[in-house]
């Protein structure tokens, strides 16, 4: 069996976890909440090209260096933090249940 399964769930699970440290606009936040959601049901349906897909656009909401002069950045809200954390558990469990199995 090829590790590439376990490379897509570690990419998610960093990009994830860098997640849970950003500071963007509110406006921002919404559309992350739409990747995790994509995120979440790519793991529901085990479909690993969806989950590849959802990390890069993950990856691609990420803050950048440079804002607007007068923007506001806020850590993310209670409801995008709980699924952060959520899929944290649930990509880190898959690890562990991999390693278990070695």
């Amino acid at each position: 069996m090829t590790d590439q399964p376990a490379q897509i769930r570690a990419d998610a699970l960093i990009i994830v976890r860098h997640a849970l440290k950003w500071e963007v606009p509110l406006a921002r936040w919404q559309v992350i909440a739409e990747i995790l959601a994509a995120l979440a049901a790519a793991l529901d349906a085990a479909d690993l090209d969806a989950v590849a897909e959802a990390t890069i656009q993950l990856e691609l909401a990420a803050p950048v260096r440079i804002t607007k002069i007068g923007a506001s950045s806020q850590p993310p809200p209670p409801p995008v933090r709980e699924r952060l954390n959520e899929l944290v558990y649930r990509l880190s469990d898959q690890d562990e249940a991999e390693d278990d199995g070695k």
